[in-house]
């Protein structure tokens, strides 16, 4: 019986080491080396929404040199919404791409000043409605987050309106009123934090500086004189959190 197990004991030993001597050689088996899961690529097209508050300031210059300025920035006086596409290009830890938004940007505020002689008064108005972007990103990926700055065009729908008004003996309470409608085009610069949450959706926070530049406005010639031109500047601020997903599937030149 000793002699059995013995037997059986010299033959198990002896089949372990032609494993482990045809393993080291490589045949008939190979060691797999471990799998180490790597990131998803962000290159590709995304879609997303946007929602966020607006604020800023309108300043308006008539010419004869006097100055009303219609700020609104202690607070935010609007809200942004709308959808976003852009395409981005992955290379290394770098990202750059290209981004448009379209959406409602509910801008609007108002302020009056005195002027000379006593009595007269003037007010101006900006109201803001749709609105477009068409921005490069430039960023930096760090362990599933992106930290980025983005800038180029921004164009906005707006409505500028100036009212004269003097309730002296002198001007028997006259009123005078202009306003103007159209797309303003301008710029804006800002950046923001995006991070990949799972299966390709990201969420983001962006600030965004805009300036829509100048308009004039003229007001027709009444009992307070003129007519009289006004020059209103507009600039302002945006604040987005947002969420995109990532199309990775599709993907120029591959």
């Amino acid at each position: 019986m000793r002699r059995h197990l013995l037997a059986v004991f010299v033959a198990c030993v002896s089949i372990a080491g032609a494993a482990e001597r045809a393993l080291s050689d490589g045949d008939p088996y190979d060691y797999a080396a471990p799998i180490t899961p790597t990131a998803p690529s962000w290159t590709g097209f995304y879609l997303g929404a946007h929602l966020g508050g607006a604020w800023g300031s309108s300043t308006a210059t008539d010419s004869s040199g006097a100055t009303l300025n219609d700020y609104w920035s202690s607070a935010p006086s609007g809200v942004v919404a709308g959808a976003t596409l852009g395409y981005n290009w992955q290379l290394g830890p770098m990202l750059y791409g290209i981004e448009g938004d379209l959406g409602y940007l509910g801008l609007a505020g108002s302020a009056t000043t005195a002027f000379v002689p006593l009595g007269y008064e003037a007010s101006t108005s900006t109201d803001h409605d749709f609105y477009m972007t068409l921005r490069g990103r430039l960023g930096v990926l760090m362990n599933g987050w992106m930290l980025y700055v983005t800038g180029g065009y921004l164009g906005s729908d707006t409505t500028v309106s100036v009212l004269e008004s003097c309730d002296d003996i002198t001007c028997d309470a006259s009123i005078a009123s202009a306003s103007s409608s159209s797309f303003r085009n301008g710029w804006t610069i800002g950046g923001g934090f995006e991070a990949a949450i799972e299966q390709g959706w990201t969420a983001k926070v962006e600030y965004l500086y805009y300036d829509l530049g100048s308009i004039s406005v003229t007001t027709p010639a009444s009992t307070l004189g003129g007519p009289n031109t006004w020059t209103v500047d507009t600039d302002g601020q945006l604040v987005r959190a947002g969420m995109n997903y990532r199309f990775n599937s599709f993907k120029f030149g591959q």
